[in-house]
């Protein structure tokens, strides 16, 4: 009988999967990834893709997750990096690859200068990321390939979520996934949080059994095999090719004829798949084999061989005996770095199910100490686990707090939370849980939600009795994450103004951290005055706290809340903020000031003090990388480049946005705003929009008066621009509710004029007025422009639906005039085509020098969808134009361009500053103000101000 090929020299039942894949991988960049479960040939597939012409010739960086819950946080990307041939670097990388010189001595030349450690190890471990992403930025056409991401550590995760989002263009990236683990329940696949990316995944499937004859064919060396052997080999190996191939060897290891029916395949003993050829072979072992056997599926980890002695508790020179045995049989194969392992984690399960509990207990014990003499560091959750299966329940849980120590340190809050929430619930002592409940609730805010914390918390204070000011502390996690990851605002709201009160006596520090938190205005929470009330509260503590971090992160949250309200007095609150940081964690304070401060501005109505903010906060964030505020500083970017104009390429930053941060749902729902109102106005697809802003609408949980009437008030125009009145004025009623309940009528920016164009078709104009009544009494005394501005459109509205045309137009003259000056194109473009569309009633010269502008101000941002509905609406007025210019020029009129330099000009910035803004040439602003000053009839630029008042009365500007 011909000796079996220990592989199939072909590859079988994946013909089409592995073209789909070959073809994918020829048009980089692109991301590949093979998922199934163990055995079923997703590394032989890598390989088979490997040797394609597109592939073969070029660097294959290769990283392998382990099974190992304490692996090195980015070990498989640091090992495949390794693999990074010198000649493979294409450009030198940026200074930031310099963190990554220790981790690669190999590349150590060619990297920058190692750059110091940052105090942050979460800002250090998000620094990581970056390098790594920016070295594989740096090199040539490669492949990066990184098998079983299904034990990828977190940081492996995350560095995966960067890099697919934004793949270099010369990388593919193949990624083998199994979906029959404990971590792929505990994970989403692979596939689902690559999406949207240049993702192609597969799924291999056993083989059928036509596919498992041929397969085993080709291992005997035979051209077919005997229809009842392929249908008993089919049934006892359920088509895994993995178990095929191991109950073809071990046929083959006894030799004879070649089989012709089931007899040979019952002879090897396999009433399951592998466990009955891994018995077969562990069968053939010594005693002393089958201990370190034993010794080496209770480790679950490369082993050494003096690490199996301790485990198995033999002499080293009979573990040596007993390995060269294993090795010989097959039981046991080499592994990295000199250790030993099984070839397949099927047959570790194998070898450890042959034993019976009342074996393994002893080995565990063994392995804890084992591990934690051999191991540095020692790997903390392994020894709990050890502890736990040995029935040392102390032990366990004291490593497993531990191992939350360390994962606290390392900057990784959701594998501590994880720890932590696994030693509170199995500890039975109350004081100990009080104690991990706290070191819970304080990893957790910086966590990916998980459903179990909440509970846990509440159970604790339910249960176990907490004094005081541990039961404040308790309560501020709980309510804060409540309201932060449940979206149980007002409850979240009043847990932590319970807390604030307990701890008001004993823990000052805490308390006005309390107070701060739910001073932070919502739509979701009190009325805005209780809301400032709490800081008032905040403000009264300062003086018994010493910490100047605590101090500072009040006066941030001063300055914030009071910008958010619209209060007059936010500015000298922002003003009084530290300008020089006396530590890192006060510069982050700043920072997350100066990015909430970025949102306020961006929704009052003060773009250019909002573009300030996020510069200095940017400034900050280079320096300490916070991954949260990096992605609050993103969405705030977002919102500004939407309110400005800003489209290009918005949606698609939105669209990555939702990938990376869709586990922070308030900085998804702003990221689904962005895309669903790009969606509408820019790309004219109403079905994906409405998608989004519903999405956006349901996911808002601390929403700041940004999400809610905005999604409100898109929607709404999306019935109102189809006829469907009753259906706009609907869509409003949830967002005013919230609104008229916390007296937030500061955040009615965009809702308001859609609710009052939709009760005016509805018919309810008492309503309606008494709508803008309200909103008038409600930004009264604010420093809020935009809603200024969008006053003057309600009140126009409000005049058209009354029948008088002249005041509406100039009203809506003004308002355009407003939206202008606060740089909203899109707001101005709809308050022109509502003067235009009032003129044509009364005065037909002033529609006319209303409608080129309002159509150039959609053309000049890409407003597709409101560019149409402006035309429909103007053809319903005998008015038809070719869609590019129309008969009617600007003439001494200024265009939106002119109007919007000479607003900028007026306000004193330079011709440079003004062009840097604006995204052209000096040479083009220095044409703009000529002609505006020209148009205008004025001498210098200083006079433009006065002339632009002057000609937005006349219908001019």
């Amino acid at each position: 009988m011909p000796a079996p090929r220990p592989t199939s020299p072909a590859l079988i039942g994946r013909e089409a999967q592995l073209e789909a894949l070959t073809q994918a991988a020829a048009q980089p960049p692109c991301v590949l990834v093979i998922t199934g479960e163990s055995g079923i040939g997703k590394t032989r597939m890598v390989h088979e893709i490997l040797r394609t012409p597109a592939l073969e010739g070029l660097p294959h960086l290769t990283g392998h997750c382990t099974e190992t819950a304490e692996a090195s946080a980015l070990a498989p990307v640091i090992d495949a990096l390794s693999c990074l041939p010198a000649t493979a670097l294409r450009e030198v990388p940026p200074r930031i690859a310099g963190v990554l010189a220790p981790l690669l001595p190999t590349l150590a030349g060619l990297l920058p200068a190692p750059l110091p450690v940052l105090q942050d190890a979460r800002a250090e471990r998000h620094r990581r990321l970056r390098a790594a992403h920016a070295l594989l930025a740096s090199t040539g056409p490669a492949v990066l390939i990184l098998e079983d991401i299904h034990w990828a550590d977190a940081s492996t995760r995350e560095f995966l979520r960067m890099l697919t989002t934004a793949l270099p263009a010369h990388l593919t990236v193949i990624l083998t996934d199994r979906d029959d683990t404990p971590a792929a329940a505990a994970y989403p696949s692979a596939g689902s949080w690559l999406s949207g990316t240049h993702a192609h995944e597969i799924r291999l499937t056993p083989l059928t059994a036509a596919e498992t004859g041929e397969l085993a064919a080709q291992l005997m060396g035979t051209d077919h095999t005997s229809e009842q052997f392929t249908e008993h080999l089919h049934q006892r190996t359920a088509g895994i090719p993995f178990a095929i191939e191991e109950v073809i060897r071990l046929i083959g290891d006894g030799g004879g004829a070649l089989p012709t029916d089931g007899t040979a395949i019952d002879q090897v003993g396999l009433p399951a798949p592998v466990r009955r050829v891994f018995l077969e072979r562990l069968s053939l072992l010594s005693e002393q084999a089958r201990d370190i056997i034993a010794a080496a599926a209770v480790a679950a980890r490369p082993v050494t061989v003096d690490l199996l002695a301790d485990i198995a508790d033999l002499p080293r020179a009979d573990t040596r005996r007993a390995v060269i045995m294993a090795l010989d049989h097959g039981v046991l194969f080499p592994g990295p770095a000199g250790t030993l392992a099984f070839r397949h984690s099927l047959a570790r399960q194998a070898a450890y199910e042959t034993f019976c509990e009342f074996e393994r207990r002893p080995l565990h014990l063994r392995a804890a100490k084992a591990v934690l003499a051999h191991i540095s560091p020692p790997p903390l959750t392994e020894i709990a686990h050890h502890y736990q299966q040995a029935g040392r329940t102390k032990e366990y849980l004291r490593y497993t707090e531990a191992a939350g120590d360390r994962a606290t340190a390392h900057g990784d809050p959701s594998t501590a939370t994880c720890h932590y929430l696994t030693a509170l619930n199995d500890h039975p002592g109350a004081n100990a849980r009080i104690r991990l409940g706290i070191k819970l609730g304080i990893a957790a805010q910086s966590a990916m939600p998980h459903d179990g914390v909440i509970p846990a918390l509440q159970r604790i204070l339910a249960e176990d009795s907490p004094p005081q000011s541990a039961a404040g502390e308790l309560r501020l996690y709980l309510g804060t994450l409540m309201r932060n990851q449940a979206g149980l605002g007002l409850a979240g709201l009043n847990e932590i103004s319970r807390a604030a009160t307990e701890l008001a006596d004993t823990a000052p520090e805490l308390a006005a951290r309390a107070m701060s938190a739910i001073a932070i205005p919502s739509l979701k929470g009190w009325p805005l005055k209780q809301h400032l009330a709490w800081l008032d509260r905040a403000e009264a503590l300062i003086p018994r706290i010493a910490d100047p971090v605590q101090r500072t992160a009040i006066a941030a949250n001063k300055a914030s809340v009071l910008m958010f309200a619209g209060e007059p007095d936010a500015w000298s609150a922002a003003a009084d903020l530290p300008q020089t940081p006396s530590s890192p964690a006060e510069e982050v304070q700043l920072a997350r000031a100066r990015v909430n401060l970025a949102h306020a501005t961006t929704a009052l109505g003060h773009p250019v003090a909002a573009q300030e903010y996020l510069a200095q906060a940017n400034a900050i964030l280079e320096n300490n990388g916070i991954p949260y505020l990096e992605a609050l500083a993103e969405t705030a970017h977002l919102l500004l480049a939407w309110t400005t104009g800003h489209w290009r390429d918005l949606g698609e930053r939105a669209h990555r946005a939702t990938v990376l941060f869709g586990d922070i749902r308030d900085l998804a729902a702003e990221s689904h705003l962005v895309r669903g109102l790009v969606a509408l106005h820019s790309q004219g697809d109403t079905a994906a929009a409405r998608a989004d802003l519903v999405h956006a609408a349901r996911t808002t949980q601390l929403d700041t008066g940004i999400v809610l009437p905005a999604s409100a008030a898109a929607l709404a125009r999306i019935h109102l621009a189809a006829g469907r009145s009753a259906h706009a004025q609907t869509e409003t009623l949830s967002a005013l509710d919230h609104i008229r309940r916390t007296g937030g009528w500061i955040w009615a920016t965009d809702l308001a004029p859609a609710a009052v164009e939709a009760l005016n078709r509805t018919g309810r104009h008492e309503q309606a007025d008494q709508l803008v009544e309200e909103f008038a009494h409600g930004i009264d005394g604010h420093h809020a422009p935009a809603a200024s501005a969008s006053l003057l459109a309600c009140r126009a509205h409000l005049a058209e639906a009354h029948q008088r045309h002249d005041e509406a137009a100039t009203l809506f003259a003004r308002a355009a005039l407003a939206w202008t000056q606060v740089g909203r194109p899109l707001e101005t473009g709809h308050a022109l085509q509502g003067a235009a569309l009032c003129a044509l009633v009364c005065d037909r010269r002033r529609a006319e020098e209303y409608i080129p502008r309002a159509l150039d101000t959609y053309r000049s941002i890409g407003a597709k969808w409101d560019l149409g509905n402006c035309h429909r609406l103007l053809r319903r007025h005998g008015i038809t134009r070719d869609g590019k210019r129309g008969p009617i020029g600007h003439g001494d009129t200024l265009t939106p361009r002119e109007h919007q330099v000479a607003l900028l000009a007026a306000q004193g910035l330079t011709n440079r500053a003004i062009a840097e803004d604006l995204h052209v040439s000096s040479r083009t602003v220095e044409q703009h103000v000529a002609k505006a000053i020209r148009k205008l009839g004025v001498s210098n630029r200083t006079q433009l101000a006065a002339a632009l008042t002057v000609a937005a009365a006349d219908g001019m500007a």
